[in-house]
């Protein structure tokens, strides 16, 4: 189950390099690049060519020219997934604060690493930053700054951008010429504004940001954003005000693009069955991304699991559906109550003829069996 990360969150998911030294030609329709490990999106690859796309070069004293593309989008009415090209510019130098610079950073103090940090990268460490590594085991004082130009993850729609499209998924890739690819599944429902239009403007902001990190020998200090930033005031999650002088990153260019709505249709199926011997009635709709499902019982058809397992721990009912070839449907999530189930998945890049659904036990138990004596077939409604 992949769950997306927003920039602003701090529970982040890392995107996966799953793809890494895909080539780019002229031409290439990056879901065909990210349908080499994806049957869904490489099935959609067709539908997924843009009415217009308008890149966006931005250049910074420290990181250069860097650009941002739109390159394809997928767009139903009712699901969306972007793909787009990025630069990813940075640069890193030494450095060393002075007392007054020192003041505005923050002791870095994480529950999981303590007060130390240190830099990962998928690529390798830039020479600047393996010299801190190397001065942080050494036990020496040591800093450096970052300085990056990068697309947000966060898409927006409309002539005036002003609809946010939030991110659920994304993966990224590294292409043969040095860009990094990525592909965004927003998430649903999409906003209502969003929803059922002819066609849709895309908006990707290009962000630029500064960080510095320092280390005293001792402590280690980080600063997000620029040097001369003022002290601002802010809630908390925690709801109380804190003062910073860390500042977000600042938008410098966008790259735009217009997707038209596709001829993908969403079907409504039906089904009946049984669960542990209580009669069940199921609804599912399901497009070529995204299928939705609710079973709802006569009475108490799903028992709770832990009082009929005690030796067993975390079990939990697990829907599973497939196509009419056998193909499962990625499962994204499910909830569970003694006379209902609801769940989530994404889609296999077309319309199902019908479903199949299997309700599955499982979790951190060694026990695993089926709830459902018999699979129950799902059929349209007309």
């Amino acid at each position: 189950m992949k769950k997306k990360l927003s920039f602003g969150l701090l529970a982040a998911v890392i995107a996966a390099l799953a793809l890494m030294g895909a080539a780019l030609a002229v031409g290439l329709n990056l879901f065909d690049v990210f349908g080499r490990s994806d049957a869904r999106i490489a099935r959609l690859a067709p539908q997924a060519e843009l009415a217009t796309e308008t890149p966006a070069k931005v250049e910074t004293e420290k990181t250069g020219v860097s650009a941002v593309e739109i390159v394809n989008a997928y767009y139903d009415g009712q699901s969306m997934i972007v793909s787009y090209t990025a630069e990813n510019a940075r640069s890193f130098e030494p450095f060393t604060p002075t007392a007054e610079e020192l003041d505005k950073m923050e002791i870095l103090d994480d529950e999981f690493s303590g007060n130390s940090f240190i830099p990962f990268e998928f690529d390798g460490l830039d020479p600047v930053q393996q010299a801190f590594v190397d001065a942080v085991e050494a036990g020496r004082p040591c800093g450096y700054a970052e300085y990056s130009v990068f697309a947000d993850d966060t898409l927006y729609a409309g002539a005036d951008g002003a609809i946010e499209l939030v991110p659920y998924t994304c993966d990224e890739t590294v292409l043969e010429d040095g860009r990094r690819a990525y592909l965004v599944e927003i998430a649903m429902p999409l906003p209502e504004a969003a929803q059922n239009q002819d066609e849709l403007e895309l908006h990707l902001p290009i962000l630029r940001n500064e960080w510095r990190v320092w280390f005293d020998g001792e402590k280690t200090y980080t600063l997000n954003g620029p040097l001369d930033a003022a002290l601002h005031t802010y809630e908390w999650i925690d709801g109380e005000t804190h003062s910073s002088y860390s500042t977000d990153p600042q938008q410098i260019g966008e790259a735009v693009a217009t997707v038209k709505r596709s001829d993908g249709e969403t079907r409504r199926y039906t089904g009946e069955g049984s669960c542990n011997g209580v009669p069940v009635h199921v609804t599912a709709t399901a497009s070529a991304v995204h299928a939705s499902l609710e079973i709802h019982a006569d009475g108490e058809a799903f028992p709770e699991l832990k009082a009929l397992y005690p030796e067993a721990d975390d079990l939990r009912y697990v829907p599973e559906l497939t196509d009419e070839s056998g193909a499962a449907l990625q499962a994204e999530k499910s909830d569970c109550y003694d006379d209902m189930v609801l769940g989530e998945f994404a889609g296999n890049g077309h319309v199902p003829e019908q479903l199949r659904l299997t309700i599955g036990i499982g979790g951190e138990g060694e026990w695993n069996g089926t709830a459902v004596v018999e699979p129950i077939i799902l059929t349209p409604v007309d």
